[in-house]
């Protein structure tokens, strides 16, 4: 199944990303393949600036593209994969840079569901700049559907994210695929029990 979504036309802002998000995927390449294989990567890679990212800077979102891709050739990992893994990492360094929000949450659907009017929001106040994806949770019955949309094409990321944050909470429940866009820009997911299990989530 595909996904057609209708996008404004980018800002500035939303083609390019806040530099800490570059200098998370360094530490996790660094941290997964060892400081050879992150040194490797960004030199395959071919950046401009040869991956010494600023944490306050801005750099456009191509170059993720080209690090994972990179970091994919030379590991043999398949790059929606990595951009998975990465995805859980992020969230995972997130607990820790940005303790105060996430901690105002009790469990993974409490933080889904607030992502826009609250998290996001947050992000702007840090960030007055920053252009940050719709992520949109709601109900259906016993599962919980999580909808992401941006510019950029990083739902796999997305996914890694989501499930980052119901391993922080501690969620066993599923967490599977709905639809994909061709260009990754947009996604949806599902978090739903197992069958034949039965517990509560808020």
């Amino acid at each position: 199944m595909k996904l057609a979504w209708i996008l404004p036309s980018a800002t500035i802002e939303e083609c390019f990303m806040r530099g800490v998000v570059y200098t998370e995927l360094v530490d996790f390449l660094d941290e997964t393949g060892g400081p050879l294989f992150a040194e490797q990567v960004l030199s395959q890679a071919d950046l401009p600036h040869g991956g010494a990212y600023s944490r306050i800077g801005y750099y456009p979102w191509e170059e993720a593209v080209r690090v994972v891709t990179a970091a994919a050739e030379l590991s043999g990992n398949e790059v929606n994969a990595l951009c998975r893994a990465f995805g859980e990492y992020l969230f995972a360094r997130f607990t820790v840079l940005y303790a105060d929000i996430v901690n105002g949450y009790g469990s993974a659907d409490a933080l889904l569901a607030h992502i826009n009017d609250h998290i996001h929001q947050e992000v702007r106040v840090l960030y007055p700049d920053s252009s940050p994806p719709s992520v949109v949770a709601r109900n259906e019955g016993d599962t919980l559907v999580i909808t992401y949309a941006s510019h950029r094409p990083f739902a796999h990321i997305a996914h890694g994210l989501v499930a980052g944050a119901m391993k922080h909470f501690g969620d066993t429940r599923d967490l599977d695929w709905i639809a994909m866009s061709d260009d990754g820009t947009a996604a949806s997911f599902a978090i739903s029990r197992p069958v034949g299990t039965s517990a509560a989530h808020g």
